[in-house]
């Protein structure tokens, strides 16, 4: 190691900011609440007959919007709590990654050339799975709001008529 190049400040300070932001997305999502996405689906599962004979039914435009947006939502739960899951791990994945980049960098076992090239793609990663999180985010938000409708859509769905 007598022979390794000094580590590049910039870069190990571009890789700290990696492992922070990356940090901060696990933090985020760890905090959501992931049965939430086995509730809805157990409630679509439940209900999913009496949607679909109400909406085969001729329905007033507000009642149309309220079970059209519901059904997509729960529908989707299931697939939903699956992304979720996926960019947990995508983020622990590169947490570790950029812990051993970091390490790697300021021991000096990587130079500035290859190490310029990794943060780089790091970053376009990185990009990439921080768009995901907000869509992760997105879907949590969207299925609360479903959550806090099934009061209104449950009183639509009652209104069914029978196969």
């Amino acid at each position: 190691m007598a022979c390794s190049p000094d580590p590049d400040p910039a870069q190990l300070t571009a890789v700290d900011q990696l492992i922070t932001a990356t940090d901060g997305a696990l933090l985020t999502l760890n905090e959501l609440d992931r049965n939430r996405y086995l509730r809805a689906d157990s409630l679509f599962a439940l209900s999913e007959e009496r949607f679909r004979a109400r909406l085969a039914d001729t329905l007033a435009p507000d009642a149309a919007q309220a079970l059209g947006s519901q059904w997509i939502a729960l529908r989707r739960a299931a697939d939903m709590g699956k992304g979720h899951e996926r960019i947990l791990a995508e983020l622990s994945a590169a947490a570790e990654r950029l812990r051993l980049l970091r390490t790697d960098l300021a021991a000096g076992a990587i130079g500035p050339e290859e190490g310029r090239a990794l943060i780089a793609a790091e970053q376009r990663r990185h990009a990439e799975t921080i768009a995901a999180v907000h869509a992760v985010m997105d879907n949590y938000r969207l299925l609360q709001h479903a959550w806090d409708r099934r009061d209104t859509v449950e009183a639509l769905l009652a209104n069914a008529p029978l196969p």
